[in-house]
Order: structure tokens, then sequence, then C-alpha cells
């Protein structure tokens, strides 16, 4: 007897065990035929496909997690959970084809890097900042040097801190008050400054949406074989809208990270890491991935990641091209009213360009300040934006958004641009005064030195023994090893004043060097 799995390929190389099955009324041990090898094709979703046919035999479980399929949630969880509860399985050697328990999970991720045009891919269930957490410890070298675009996300600081790696950071360039990739001729800059870096690490596209020149700056590192590195968290999805754009995968970028719940369309919590042909540190970073990583990972969030890499391969330029019209669709409602700012791709330099699923407006030409404008949005039109800040309001369009959803934004933008804000005039805050001399001590050493809670006011002139960051989108105003300046603190506190969550802070305080 062989089980049916009809949507499996398989090559040959049979073994044998035993199992018991019913003949007549009575159980016998009787010889099974396995398949060593098995062979997968983008049709298939392995480790989806075999969990949740594991789910379904009803099997006796005397095994981790102990809610047994969901029967020991909480009533109202388990009756929203539904089936899938019965998919949070551990490491099963059933559910495994019979394998070691990583076994479907590299066919998966050999699928991924197939479809995504990765020498290599991996599957993250702890969000993009554990892949790019990795990528600063492959490159590990304690006080090494590595050029980081200063836009970077507090992930990557924390890669650094851990890696015991000196970050030497770009400046980036700055579009309608947002920071993006830095421009081709400070890269080059800075590479021809700094020739023993172990890496780069780029942010492409920004939180908000703006990519910039990578094919170029991927040529610069290719040809001092520096290895780039990509934090892509938001941009995944791009290669799907246009074929030809430069992103990490079509300039072969030596490693890029994807949030890929973002908007790809898995679970939160899930991404993807990915690696060129000619990373050099493969060995490091799967090691490093283990340090990072649960030993028992949510089979529930590496399925969903299974299942959307198969939609992607087959569906992915329909579905993206779909929320792109429907991103034109927004612009073309709203684009001329008075009372608002739209940022389009037209208006933005030479080498950039705005991702079509991304809005960016401010409210400001009527009065409303951004983060104002989103409490209305969200409490009277019932309207959630991505995030607010200061300025701009930032909407993310899906490819699974309902279109009346679509004209429910229209409308409340069009009502409050014609409705005076309640701020007309008021001075806004500038652009992080970040730090741009060299830091003090390394992050890593300030981390490990006696530290103090400090008051905000009383924290500048001193060096930072943690991290600030504005959140969203979680861009550190400081890290440890910097000097906070008065510039820095007059910042955060006139962003706090006008409603902005600052990530770091500890009951209005701030960590410091004791030394």
């Amino acid at each position: 007897m062989q089980t049916k799995v009809p949507w499996l390929k398989v090559n040959q190389g049979l073994f044998h065990d035993l199992f018991w099955t019913k003949r007549g009324k009575q159980e016998v041990a009787v010889e099974k035929k396995h398949m060593s090898t098995y062979s997968f094709n983008q049709k298939d979703a392995p480790l989806f496909e075999n969990f949740w046919a594991y789910a379904k035999k009803g099997i006796a479980a005397f095994h981790t997690p102990g809610h047994r399929g969901g029967r020991g949630c909480e009533r109202l969880f388990r009756r929203l959970g539904g089936p899938l509860l019965r998919m949070d399985l551990t490491e099963l050697k059933g559910a495994n084809l019979e394998q070691d328990p990583d076994f479907l999970q590299t066919k998966a991720e050999e699928l991924a890097a197939d479809a995504f045009g990765a020498h290599k891919s991996y599957f993250l269930v702890n969000g993009a900042s554990s892949g790019i957490m990795a990528a600063c410890l492959a490159l590990r070298a304690a006080g090494q040097e590595i050029l980081v675009a200063r836009n970077c996300h507090l992930s990557v600081v924390n890669g650094i801190i851990l890696a015991g790696l000196k970050p030497v950071f770009l400046p980036p360039a700055w579009i309608e008050g947002l920071p993006c990739l830095p421009a081709t001729a400070v890269v080059r800059d800075y590479l021809e400054r700094y020739p023993q870096a172990a890496g780069i690490f780029l942010t492409n596209p920004g939180y908000h949406g703006i990519y910039g020149p990578l094919a170029e700056i991927a040529a610069l590192c290719k040809a001092r074989r520096l290895p780039l590195l990509v934090d892509e968290a938001h941009g995944g999805h791009l290669r799907f809208i246009d074929p030809g754009l430069a992103e990490a995968g079509s300039v072969t970028a030596d490693l890029w990270v994807w949030g890929v719940h973002k908007l790809m369309g898995s679970l939160t919590q899930t991404g993807m890491l990915h690696i060129g042909p000619d990373f050099p540190y493969q060995a490091q970073l799967e090691e490093a991935l283990q340090f990072l990583s649960s030993t028992s990972p949510s089979y529930l969030l590496l399925a969903s990641l299974d299942s959307t890499r198969r939609q992607l391969y087959f569906k992915g330029r329909r579905m993206f091209r779909r929320a792109a019209q429907l991103g034109s669709f927004v612009r073309e409602q709203i684009k001329d009213l008075p009372g608002l700012k739209l940022i389009e791709p037209s208006a933005l330099p030479a080498g950039y360009g705005l991702d079509p699923t991304k809005i960016i407006l401010s409210l400001r030409p009527a009065g409303w300040p951004g983060l104002d404008a989103e409490t209305v949005l969200r409490r009277r039109y019932r309207v959630q934006p991505e995030y607010a800040d200061r300025d701009y309001l930032y909407f993310f369009i899906s490819y699974a958004q309902k279109k009346k959803d679509l004209s429910r934004l229209v409308k409340a933008l069009r009502h409050l641009a014609g409705t005076a804000g309640p701020t007309p005039g008021e001075k806004t805050v500038g652009p992080p005064p970040w730090n741009h001399r060299p830091l003090a001590i390394s992050p890593r050493t300030a981390v490990d030195r006696p530290s103090v809670y400090l008051d905000l006011p009383d924290a500048a002139g001193r060096i930072a023994a943690g991290l600030v960051a504005a959140y969203p989108p979680g861009i550190p105003l400081w890290i440890p090893g910097e000097e906070i300046t008065p510039a820095m603190v007059e910042w955060i506190t006139a962003f706090q004043q006008q409603g902005g969550y600052v990530r770091g802070l500890k009951n209005g305080q701030v960590k410091v060097s004791s030394i």
C-alpha cells in the first residue's frame, strides 16, 4: 500500500519500513514502500500541502503544541481560528514524508530560490528583521567597518551591535523631505574612502516607497568585489509590476531581504532572505540564522510562505498590476485637490521612482498635520493609513483591496482637503538632525559599558547606550556609541509634542553611557 499524494512528483529510489493497517478486523504490520527522493515544481507547495494533509488525518497527538489542533484554545479564539489551528504543528516526521524535520522546509525554500532568481533562499518566521540581523552576523569581525545608509531600519543597527561591527553612515538622498537611497556619487565616494569595509548595507526602496539607482550602485560594488546587502523589506513585489525595474534580484545583489507579509500576501511576521551566487559568507549566514531562529518554528507561518511563493509565481504579475492600477485610480481622483499635496513619480529626480502601490500625500495646505489627519480618518471615516508623521500620510494599496474601500478613502480625502484643519500655518519640524560625525565608540562597546537613564533634556552631550527611533518607520535618530546633540533632543521633544511615537525612551528617559 502506498499513500497517494496526487500533486507529488517522485523520482526512483525506494526504501521500506513497517506501518500498521487494518486487514479485516485485525491490525497487522505490513511493508510500506516510500520514495527516498522527491522532485517538486512550482505547481507544488510541499510544506503547506503535506502539513495540511497530515492535519486532516486525525492522528492522536501526544506532542507539542498542547492546544491539540485548537481544541484547547479559548472558545472565541478557537472559533475564529478554524481549520488553520490544526496546522499549528511541530517538526513531525509523519508530516515531512518520513524524512528529517527540515526536509519539506528545505524543498520549499529551493522552490522559492528558483521562483525569485536567487542562488539560495531562506524562510523567516521572525520577520525580515531576523534576516537583516543574520546578514550582519555573517559579516562579523569585531571592529571592522561596514558601510550603511543612514536611513536604515533599527534592525540593521541591532545586527551591527550583535556582530561587533562599526558602522560608517552614508547620507541618504532627501526627496520631498523623505530619506532615500544614497546617490551614486555618494556611494562611489565612500567606497573609495573605505576600501577595506566588510560590505555595504542599503535600504531600497524606503518605507515610503521611493527607490533609487540600485543598478549603478551594484556595478560599483561588483567592480570592487564588495558584498552588496539590500534591505528590500518593502520592495519585493516591485519585480511583478515592472520586470525591467532594477531591484535587488535583477542587479544580482549578494544578499537581499523581503518582508513578504508587508504586501506580498503571507501572514504577519513572515519574510524571506535571498543570496546571490557570489555571496562569500553562506556558511556564516546559515550559522547566524541558527543563532537567531527558534528551534520550534511556526509551521503555520512556514506554510503561509510556501503557499505565497506558489501564488506569486503564477499570479504575481496579475496581482500587482491590479494593485498598481488601483493606486493610479486613487492618484487621479485626488491629484488636483487644492488642499492636498500629492507626491507624484514625475516630480522625482532622475534615477529615482515611486512604487505605484504607495500613496504619499500631505494635507498641510489645508491646515492638517499628518498625525491629526490620521486620527480623523480613522475615527470619523473608518479609514486606516499605514502610518502618518508630522507632514505626510502614507497609504499602501494591496492587490486584495476592495474598490469600495478606495472610494471611501477618496471621499474622506476630498472632505479633509476642503476643510480647514486645526493648525493653519504651523511651523513643521524638519528632517532628523543626524549626527554625521564619526561614532565616539563602537555600538557594541557602548552597549557593554555601564549605563544610566537620564531625563531627555539632560542627555545632550552624552554618549548614547541605546537607540532611539521615530516609529514607524523605525529609522534611528541616534544609535549606541553616538553623541546625543542638543538638536536631537529638541527634535524628539517637538516630534512628541505633535503626537509622534518614539521607540527607545523609558518613562521619558534615555539610556546613556555612565563612563
